[in-house]
């Protein structure tokens, strides 16, 4: 990796201020990291990487005269948000500059249903902004009060309210993107929906966005609810049924395994010994409707919390999706996971996996929706729900770790690569319209290189291959 150029240091500590730098030190590297030590194969791939320098801009004319310093002097370009990602996105393979987007969080309006917003806004602060005047997000991750629009944006894909919504790229939530291109005189350039915007989920490789409109959700009331079982399938068959019912309106639905439930320490009280967890927040005039329906299906009702607005924690949403690894990896490091997409022979194959590897696969389940506007109300209809999930997986071995999933594909359920930092690996569609995208606003592949492996232009030296598991 070549030295980091003394000029390049020194146009940056005049644009931005040394306080809105970070060179040296622990920070560095905090900034260099995501949650990519869950992966078993990524922690030895990326425990050295590190950015030579961070910055921090504050304005999107700091930005552009940011890039294009770093274009005229050659040197690699991450974008960060806030960094919860889990396998790699925002980590600097070729060192250079990381780019912490988080000052640049500007909300600019919420009107008519849209926000329009710097990449640096937290979505924890976009639904406040949203709900105060009647609006709530479609969909967020678990990690919402740290994660940003654009972080979200650029390498995330889904989470609470994907029941309802989908994840990102479901429906028409994305309004449009607008980004910075690196460039000697950085363009900018705004994409609108429909069609497709192949920006969206690149991982920065194709331009740093500047500013995000999306589309909200009509403001909802929730409650916060759990309901336990020592009977897996009866728990199963009605959390299932729940998800398929359009005349409930829900923003979380996740299913966990015992003894998964038991890795949630701060609710631990609410949990039952050798019990299945299913956690779900209902509009909150449906709460009395689903809790009676649970108990009339046998099940027990542990947890019954609204959903304060403002939001506030607790929130059930911090033990759902990749927080639920968390959790687990507090207890027992030796826990990874991986990410499923069942078929309609979800039970069985739920069945086959659970018999196979007992106390070795957990099973994590989350509900989504792939056509919004047939999931609640008249036109409804219980074929747009599907089950995937994060399952847990005790890791011992690569070869073990293979052969648990082959199996899994050999069954039918379709396994996400999320232990590699290759785009083209975590998310394989769309590669041809990438490529062109940053031909045009990334001619010298200097926007976070080594993570579109297929890209003919990388100015460094290749990064190191990873192995499979």
């Amino acid at each position: 990796m070549p030295a980091f150029p003394d000029s390049l240091r020194t146009e940056l500590r005049a644009l931005l201020g040394v306080e809105n730098l970070v060179e040296a030190g622990d920070s560095l590297t905090t900034l260099s990291r995501d949650y990519y030590w869950y992966s078993p194969a990524l922690r030895p791939q990326l425990d050295n990487k590190r950015a030579d320098l961070v910055a921090k801009p504050g304005t999107i004319a700091e930005l552009r005269a940011l890039l294009a310093a770093c274009y005229n002097a050659g040197v690699a370009v991450t974008p960060r948000g806030g960094g919860t990602g889990n396998y790699g996105q925002c980590m600097p393979i070729h060192g250079g500059v990381v780019v912490d987007t988080t000052r640049l969080d500007r909300i600019h309006s919420v009107e008519s249903g849209v926000v329009r917003a710097e990449p640096g806004a937290r979505l924890i602060t976009i639904e406040t902004q949203a709900r105060a005047v009647g609006w709530e997000l479609r969909c967020y991750p678990s990690t919402w009060v740290k994660a940003t629009l654009g972080g979200f944006f650029g390498g995330g894909a889904g989470g609470i309210g994907g029941v309802r919504w989908g994840g990102i790229g479901t429906g028409d939530t994305v309004k449009s993107i607008t980004i910075l291109t690196c460039e000697a005189e950085p363009r900018t350039l705004r994409y609108e929906a429909p069609p497709p915007i192949t920006a969206l989920r690149t991982f920065g490789t194709t331009g740093i966005m500047i500013e995000i409109e999306m589309r909200l959700a009509p403001k909802l009331d929730y409650d916060q609810l759990a309901f336990s079982s020592p009977d897996w399938s009866k728990l199963l068959e009605w959390t299932d049924a729940a998800m398929r019912n359009g005349a409930w309106r829900k923003r979380v639905a996740s299913q966990f395994q015992w003894p998964i439930p038991s890795f949630f320490k701060p609710i631990k009280k609410h949990i039952r010994e050798n019990e299945h967890v299913s956690f779900l927040m209902p509009e909150r005039s449906q709460t009395a409707e689903m809790i009676a329906s649970a108990e009339a299906a046998g099940l027990t009702v542990t947890y019954n919390r609204p959903l304060s607005d403002p939001p506030k924690p607790p929130f059930l949403s911090d033990f759902t999706y990749n927080h639920t690894t968390l959790w687990a990896m507090k207890t027992d490091p030796a826990i990874t996971y991986v990410q499923v997409g069942f078929t309609k022979d979800f039970r069985a194959q739920l069945t086959d996996l659970m018999t196979r590897y007992p106390g070795e696969f957990l099973v994590h389940l989350e509900w989504g929706t792939s056509d919004p506007a047939r999931t609640v109300g008249p036109g409804a209809s219980p074929d747009v729900i599907s089950v995937g999930g994060i399952p847990l997986i005790r890791y011992t071995t690569p070869e073990r770790f293979d052969e648990i999933l082959a199996h899994a594909r050999s069954i039918g359920v379709s396994v996400g690569n999320t232990h590699s930092y290759h785009l083209t690996a975590t998310t394989p569609e769309g590669t041809v319209a990438r490529h062109a995208l940053k031909h045009s606003v990334d001619p010298r592949g200097l926007l976070n290189p080594g993570k579109m492996s297929t890209f003919p232009v990388n100015p460094f030296t290749a990064a190191p291959a990873i192995p499979s598991l």
